[in-house]
């Protein structure tokens, strides 16, 4: 193993939270959450030693061999442990308030499991080596398309990035958009924080001002000051793609018009399960010629969504998993047409964590948003797909 560099664990940082998890001999607060006293948590990789368990505020550190133990790679509760493990009675329950919202396979029957968007209270957060060799998931290098924002921010020219699409990208469940420490900005922010912190740029938000949008900070964040990243996202929870090209022109047309747009992340796909691959690679084109229409020059992301809950079985989880290679067959076509597009594999990075892990280890609400630990997944995955890094 390399040589151990000692993270900032007790609160949110942006090195040791972008640091890529696919590398290295180390993994930072990897969120995992225990059902019932018994429960034995599965990590990212077979643990060799762990270093720190933290609380979901990552106020608490936890006390290896008084609160926690690891076992055959895994993180296993302690008798008398501070360590609050949701209640099995609580999680497998009709909830009352969501009777419809998850239900899963339990025994044989069709159960309802816990669903709420503060599931992160019961997560804690674990950092850990390991040298099992497992191979996770790694983003394509698909910086060549993206030559002429990467070319500007190298000269310190200013820049405009929007991001559009469904509650992921809005930011739902991050822990700073819940007003909760650790206060993790959301995955679209880590990312073009990232980009600022890596060309010594600020970043300069502009509030979209629009129904359902969110809020963003009064002032800009600084970097450094060769150039400004304008940062805009009017992504809205609950939309489908058909509500991305519908209100294309209220929610991005006048945004681009007054600022331009160097780089465009379209990130449609999670209520979108039940269309089948092939109606929502049409939609998605049909998003994708709105864009170019207005802004032909621009370099574009399709981002492919995580998959939601995967032991649901009441029609979460459907076809999602599924759309990722159609947007590789949509980049080509409008690759050819000479558009600077790439897609960006939040499908496969999802999938290839649940080859290890639960998803409750990792969601901000049991369905289909991710928490802190997954959102850092998002950023890193995108910054690596966009630089090359």
């Amino acid at each position: 193993m390399t040589n151990f560099k000692k993270p900032v664990l007790d609160r949110y940082d942006q090195e040791t939270w972008m640091a890529p998890v696919w590398k290295g001999a180390y993994v930072y607060n990897e969120s995992v959450m225990f059902v019932g006293q018994n429960d034995c948590a599965p990590l990212l990789y077979p643990a060799d030693k762990i270093i720190s368990v933290r609380s979901f505020d990552l106020k608490t550190e936890y006390v290896e061999g008084r609160d926690y133990e690891l076992k055959d790679g895994k993180i296993a509760l302690k008798e008398g442990t501070s360590i609050v493990p949701i209640p099995e009675e609580l999680y497998y329950s009709d909830n009352k308030e969501f009777p419809f919202v998850i239900k899963i396979m339990k025994d044989g029957v069709e159960t309802s499991v816990f669903f709420s968007e503060l599931i992160c209270k019961y997560q804690v957060f674990v950092t850990y080596a390991h040298s099992s060799g497992r191979k996770l998931f790694i983003p394509n290098d698909e910086s060549a398309k993206f030559t002429r924002l990467l070319g500007k921010l190298e000269k310190g020219e200013d820049v405009t990035m929007i991001f559009y699409g469904d509650s992921i990208t809005f930011g739902a469940s991050a822990t700073d958009m819940l007003g909760l420490d650790p206060h993790t900005p959301i995955w679209a922010r880590m990312f073009t924080h990232q980009l600022a912190k890596k060309y010594g740029y600020t970043v300069k938000y502009v509030a979209p001002d629009l129904p359902s949008t969110l809020g963003v900070p009064d002032e800009p964040l600084v970097f450094g000051n060769r150039g400004t990243i304008t940062y805009i996202n009017p992504a809205v929870g609950g939309w489908r793609v058909v509500d991305g090209i519908e209100k294309f022109d209220t929610y991005i047309k006048p945004f681009a018009e007054q600022y331009g747009c160097d780089f465009m992340l379209l990130a449609f796909g999670m209520n979108d399960g039940g269309n089948t691959p092939e109606q929502e690679k049409d939609l998605q084109k049909q998003l994708l010629d709105k864009v170019y229409g207005l802004i032909p020059d621009v370099e574009t992301l399709l981002l492919a969504t995580m998959v939601p809950n995967n032991e649901a079985v009441n029609g979460w989880y459907a076809n999602q998993h599924l759309f990722e290679k159609e947007f590789f067959a949509l980049a080509n076509e409008f690759t050819a047409l000479g558009k600077h597009i790439a897609v960006g594999q939040m499908t496969a990075m999802s999938l290839s964590v649940l080859e290890t892990k639960r998803f409750r280890d990792y969601t901000g609400n049991n369905v289909n948003h991710p928490n802190d630990f997954m959102s850092r997944l998002y950023a890193q995955v995108v910054f690596a797909t966009v630089t090359g890094e």
